[in-house]
């Protein structure tokens, strides 16, 4: 009988972990959060922050802001989630400070978050005409970064040279690295997929499973948007809208098993910024004792 007990008993644990499954994806916070405000001026005020809220991470915007944002996450002991720069498909080399910023994030663990964008609009948005020239800057990005192991996330965002998921796994698959995948970034996914064409997206995303890397999320509303800019419906405050956003992270972390870090988009949103991060962190840990518990 005691083989059949200890069979009953392993069933029993492993049913009570599966229903209590630990959710510890990295939930970070994208600069704009708090970029600007009028009380909290510098890195180091900003970072200090978001670290009081029980944030994991932070993003690193842009090349230019690289140095006074190391400084403050070095200060506070706090991460860099990713580091977010312009790719120019119209430039035949990566930006020369690359390397050098690559290597000052070595075991860091901070994704390196390319935009890719025709600065001279010469090559239009997902016209795929320069894909040849930008897959060979992804491999030298590549390349770098495996030195400082981190991983590459390419970031399809609205408007630019790269804009739609389709297009940045097809660069990934092209580029052909391990440390180069794609990141999942909902306002842009909604404002570049009409509302007729979301209905498959449990497909679609368990099909950038093997690449995806980060995913950023936000409130929004479900609906082919007619604002003058889409962000008024694609980037709310989380928790708000009528785009279950939920109900995605449910499926990211539960049903695909997404382990990568989780950001929330707060470009533009009109709201005390500090009040928006404290009340953003009430949502996701919300969100998180209904994954836990369910």
């Amino acid at each position: 009988m005691k083989p059949v007990v200890f069979v009953i008993l392993s069933l029993l644990v492993g049913h009570t972990e599966a229903l209590s499954q630990k959710i510890d994806n990295d939930f970070f916070v994208l600069h704009n959060a708090i970029r600007g405000d009028s009380v909290y001026k510098t890195f180091d005020q900003q970072v200090s922050l978001i670290k009081s809220l029980g944030y994991d991470g932070v993003e690193i915007n842009q090349l230019e802001s690289f140095a006074g944002m190391k400084a403050a996450l070095d200060q506070h002991q706090f991460k860099g989630s990713y580091l977010y720069f312009k790719i120019n498909v119209d430039q035949p080399q990566l930006d020369e400070r690359l390397e050098s910023i690559i290597a000052q994030l070595k075991g860091s663990g901070t994704l390196l978050a390319p935009y890719m964008v025709s600065d001279s609009k010469k090559f239009k948005p997902s016209s795929h005409e320069a894909d040849a020239h930008l897959t060979a800057l992804l491999q030298q990005l590549g390349k770098w970064a495996q030195k400082s192991n981190l991983q590459v996330a390419l970031y399809p965002h609205y408007g630019f040279y790269v804009e739609t998921i389709d297009h940045a796994l097809k660069l990934v698959k092209a580029a052909d690295m391990k440390n180069v995948g794609l990141s999942f970034n909902l306002c842009h996914w909604l404002a570049t997929t009409p509302l007729a064409e979301r209905t498959d997206w449990k497909k679609d995303l368990k099909t950038l499973q093997p690449y995806l890397k980060m995913v950023t999320i936000s409130g929004a509303n479900q609906v082919d948007s007619q604002a003058k800019t889409p962000w008024d419906d694609y980037i709310l405050p989380l928790g708000t809208g009528t785009y279950d956003t939920y109900d995605l992270v449910s499926y990211l972390v539960k049903d695909l098993k997404y382990k990568g870090p989780i950001g929330v988009q707060c470009y533009n949103i009109k709201a005390d910024k500090p009040e928006l991060l404290r009340s953003t962190m009430q949502v996701w840990q919300t969100y998180k004792s209904k994954l836990e518990s369910e």
